[in-house]
C-alpha cells in the first residue's frame, strides 16, 4: 500500500486540532491553502509500516460552502478524495456536532468517526452505545480522548481498514420526506444529463434543491438550460410544499440526530462524591485495591458459572448428598437447557433424514456435523454473552478502571499497564472473550501481547476438566485443591513472564506503556448501557469466528467418522483418520508419559473445544460419566498432573484460534502464539512427569 492520505475535519471547539496534533505527533507543516489566507497543517507518520499524509481541515459546522472554511473543506473533499476521512464528534454533546458528520456522510463514504472527549462524557454519567451508532451510521465510530491519546491507536488500526477499503458501498440516506418527490427527479435529470459527476448524484439534488449557490453556478457552466430546469423544480417544490426549502432539509437531518442520539446515548446519575471518595480509599489502596479487585472477580465468575453450567453449585450439592438437586442444578442451567435442546433437534433431524432415505454418513454430517457444530457455538454464547454483561457492569459502574489502576505497579514489571487485567479476568470465564476484549487497549504493541497470553489463563471449559482429573486421580480433597489452585497460580504467572519474554525478544521494547485512563465517577450500572456492551460485543464475534468454528467442527466431524475404508457406519473411533493422526501424534504425547493414541485423539478434540476431551474418553470407554471414563483410562495421578498441564496450556479451542485470527490480523503472531502454548504444555507437563518418574511418583 503506497502513502495513505488522510484528512480530519470536524466542527470548531470539538477537539479536531487537538487529534491532528497527537496523531502527527508535532511533525506538522503549516502553509495556506492554495488561493486563500486560511492556514493549512500537514502531517506525516508511519503506522503497522505504512506512511500517512495528514491534513487538517478548516473547521465547519457543514458542508454548506456558505463561508471560506465550509468552500475549502468540500472542495477537498470532493476534488482530494482522501483516501480516509476523520469526522470529529463531540462525545459531551452529540447532538450538536453530529450535523457535520451526517452532511458529510451523505457525500463520502469513506469515512470514521472520532467520538472525541469520551473520557469526560463517561465523567459527567454519558453513555453512548458505539456499536449501535456504527450501525445507525454505517462506518467506524471510535471513542477517543485527543487530550489524553486514549484509543489512537484503534483509530489509526481502523483508518488503515477503510484505506485498504474495508468501507460501506452507498453514501448514508435521510428521509427528506416531502422533498424526496423533488430530489428524485432532480437527481435523474444529473443522472440522464450526466452533469456535476464529481458529486454523488442525490447529494447535488438535495443541495440545489436547498438553494446551494456554488453547486448551482457549477451546473450553470456546464448546462446553462439545465440549471434553468433545476431552479424551476426547486420554485415548485418550495410553492408545493410552503416553506423554505433548505430549512426542511436541516429539519430531517436534525430529526435523524434526535432519533440516533436517543437510541444511543444515555445519562445516568453519579454517586455522591463521599461515597466515591470511600470507595476509592479502597479500591485503589495498594494492597486492598488489588484484594478487592480479585475477590469481585471470583464473586462475578462464580454467578456466570452457576447461571450457565450449574457449577460449582452442582458438586456443592452433590457432595452434601443431594445428589438430585445437583443434577436440576445442572440440567436447568442455560448450558444444560441449550445441550437438552440441542440434543432435541440432532435426534429429531436423525429421525426425520432417516425416514427420507438418506444414508448413513449424510445423516451424521448434518445432524452431528453441521448441527453439531451450531450447537457448539450456541453451548458458549451463553458464557460470553454473561461474561460481557458482568464485565459492562463493573466497568459501567466505574469498579473495573479503578481495578486496572490497583494492579498497574505489578503489570509494569512484566511490560504491560494495568489495562492488561481486564483480559486476564475476562480469561477465567472465557478465552475468547479475553482476546476480543484486548481491542479496547491504546498501545498497539499491548494489544497483541495481551492477545497472545491471555489464552494462557484457564477459562471454564479447561477448569472443568481441570476438575474431572482431579478427582479421578485423587481421593483426598487436599490433593484436588492443590492441583486445580497450583494450575490456576501457575497460570497467572505464566501470563505475566511470558508477556515479558515477548516483549523482550519478539517486541523488542523494555517498557511498559503508561496507563492513561480516565477514572469515571461510581453510579449503578445501567442496564442499557451493560447490554449494548453486551450485545455488541458477543455479536462481534460471532460474526468474525462463528462460520470458523461450524467448518473446523464440520471438518472434525469428517475426521472422526471416516477413515481408510470410508464412513465408518459401526462408529469405530480406533479405525478413523482422527485416530490415526493420533497414532501419529503419539511420540509426543510419550513426552509427556501419556503413550496411548486414545489420549492423542483426546488431544486432537479437545482442539476444537476442551470439554472435547472427557467427551472422547466417554465414547472410548462408553462411560458417561467423564470421572469415571478416566479412572478407566488407567489414569495415575503423576498422569493426571501432567495430562492437567498439556491440556491447560495448549491452544484453548478453535473459537480461540478464530479470534486470535482476526484480533492479530497478522498470521505470523498468530502462528507464534499457537506454537508458543504448545510449546509451554509439551514442556511442562513433560518436566512434571518425568520429575515425578524419577522421583518414584509413578
Amino acid at each position: 500500500m503506497g502513502e495513505v492520505l488522510v484528512a480530519i475535519a470536524g466542527s470548531p471547539n470539538v477537539g479536531k486540532s487537538t487529534l491532528f496534533n497527537r496523531i502527527t505527533g508535532g511533525n506538522v507543516h503549516v502553509a495556506n491553502w492554495p488561493g486563500v489566507t486560511l492556514q493549512r497543517a500537514e502531517g506525516h507518520i508511519e503506522h503497522h509500516g505504512i506512511k500517512l499524509r495528514v491534513v487538517d481541515l478548516p473547521g465547519t459546522y457543514s458542508l454548506s460552502a456558505q463561508d471560506l472554511g465550509e468552500k475549502v473543506a468540500r472542495d477537498f473533499i470532493v476534488g482530494e478524495k482522501p483516501d480516509v476521512l476523520v469526522i470529529v464528534v463531540d462525545s459531551t454533546s452529540l447532538e450538536k456536532s453530529l450535523y457535520l458528520a451526517i452532511m458529510t456522510l451523505e457525500l463520502y463514504t469513506r469515512v470514521v468517526i472520532a467520538l472525541n472527549m469520551i473520557d469526560a462524557a463517561e465523567k459527567r454519567g454519558i453513555h453512548i452505545d458505539v456499536r449501535g451508532l456504527e450501525a445507525k451510521l454505517g462506518v467506524p465510530v471510535i471513542p477517543v480522548s485527543a487530550l489524553k491519546g486514549i484509543g489512537i491507536g484503534v483509530l489509526l488500526d481502523r483508518i488503515l481498514d477503510i484505506a485498504r477499503s474495508k468501507i460501506r458501498k452507498e453514501p448514508l440516506r435521510v428521509d427528506y420526506d416531502g422533498l424526496e418527490t423533488y430530489i428524485h427527479r432532480i437527481e435523474k435529470i444529473l443522472r440522464d444529463e450526466g452533469t456535476l459527476k464529481r458529486y454523488p448524484a442525490r447529494w447535488a439534488a438535495i443541495r440545489l434543491l436547498e438553494g446551494d449557490e456554488v453547486l448551482l453556478n457549477e451546473l450553470r457552466e456546464e448546462d446553462p438550460e439545465l440549471a434553468e430546469r433545476v431552479k424551476y423544480l426547486r420554485e415548485k417544490a418550495r410553492i408545493d410544499l410552503g416553506e423554505d426549502l433548505e430549512r426542511l432539509a436541516i429539519s430531517s437531518r436534525y430529526s435523524l440526530i434526535d432519533a440516533v442520539v436517543r437510541s444511543t446515548v444515555t445519562r445516568v446519575k453519579l454517586a455522591a462524591p463521599s461515597l466515591s471518595e470511600r470507595l476509592d480509599k479502597v479500591m485503589l489502596h495498594p494492597v486492598l485495591g488489588p484484594l478487592a479487585s480479585t475477590l469481585i472477580i471470583l464473586v462475578t465468575f462464580f454467578l456466570i458459572f452457576a447461571v450457565n453450567t450449574g457449577f460449582p453449585l452442582n458438586l456443592l450439592f452433590d457432595h452434601l448428598g443431594y445428589e438430585e438437586l445437583a443434577g436440576l442444578v445442572e440440567e436447568y442451567s442455560l448450558s444444560g437447557i441449550l445441550g437438552t435442546f440441542f440434543d432435541w433437534v440432532s435426534s429429531s433431524m436423525v429421525d426425520w433424514l432417516t425416514s427420507m432415505g438418506y444414508s448413513g454418513w449424510a445423516v451424521g454430517l448434518l445432524s452431528d456435523g453441521i448441527m453439531g457444530s451450531v450447537g457448539t457455538l450456541a453451548s458458549f454464547t451463553p458464557l460470553l454473552l454473561m461474561a460481557y454483561v458482568f464485565l459492562g457492569a463493573m466497568q459501567d459502574s466505574g469498579l473495573f478502571p479503578r481495578a486496572a489502576v490497583a494492579f498497574d505497579n505489578l503489570f509494569k514489571k512484566f511490560g504491560l499497564s494495568g489495562r492488561a487485567f481486564f483480559p486476564a479476568a475476562l480469561g477465567m470465564g472465557c478465552s475468547v472473550a479475553a482476546v476480543v476484549s484486548t481491542r479496547a487497549m491504546d498501545d498497539d504493541r499491548e494489544r497483541m501481547v495481551t492477545a497472545m497470553t491471555s489464552p494462557l489463563i484457564p477459562c471454564q471449559a479447561r477448569l472443568l476438566v481441570l476438575l474431572a482429573l482431579a478427582s479421578a486421580a485423587f481421593s483426598n480433597p487436599l490433593e484436588q485443591s492443590a492441583l486445580t489452585i497450583s494450575v490456576y497460580l501457575l497460570s497467572f504467572m505464566l501470563y505475566l513472564v511470558t508477556s515479558k519474554l515477548l516483549n523482550k525478544f519478539i517486541f523488542r521494547v523494555d517498557y511498559a506503556p503508561d496507563l492513561m485512563m480516565e477514572l469515571p465517577p461510581y453510579h449503578r450500572p445501567s442496564l442499557r448501557v451493560v447490554w449494548w456492551y453486551a450485545r455488541s460485543n458477543t455479536e462481534h464475534f460471532l460474526r468474525k469466528a462463528g462460520l470458523l468454528i461450524v467448518g473446523l467442527g464440520v471438518a472434525t466431524w469428517f475426521l472422526l467418522n471416516f477413515g481408510p475404508s470410508g464412513y465408518l457406519s459401526d462408529g469405530n473411533i480406533a479405525d478413523s483418520f482422527a485416530a490415526s493422526i493420533g497414532e501419529l501424534l503419539v511420540p509426543l504425547t510419550s513426552l509427556i508419559g501419556l503413550p496411548d493414541w486414545k489420549y492423542a485423539l483426546a488431544f486432537e478434540v479437545g482442539f476444537v473445544a476442551k470439554e472435547g476431551l472427557l467427551i472422547t474418553f466417554s465414547a472410548i470407554t462408553g462411560i458417561s460419566d467423564p470421572v469415571e471414563a478416566l479412572r478407566a483410562m488407567d489414569l495415575t495421578p503423576l498422569r493426571a498432573v501432567s495430562m492437567a498441564l498439556a491440556m491447560n496450556y495448549y491452544v484453548p479451542c478453535l473459537a480461540t484460534v478464530a479470534a486470535l485470527t482476526t484480533e492479530l490480523r497478522v498470521g505470523k503472531y498468530v502462528f507464534l502464539t499457537v506454537l508458543l502454548e504448545m510449546v509451554l504444555a509439551l514442556l511442562l507437563a513433560g518436566v512434571a512427569y518425568w520429575a515425578g518418574y524419577l522421583l518414584g511418583l509413578a
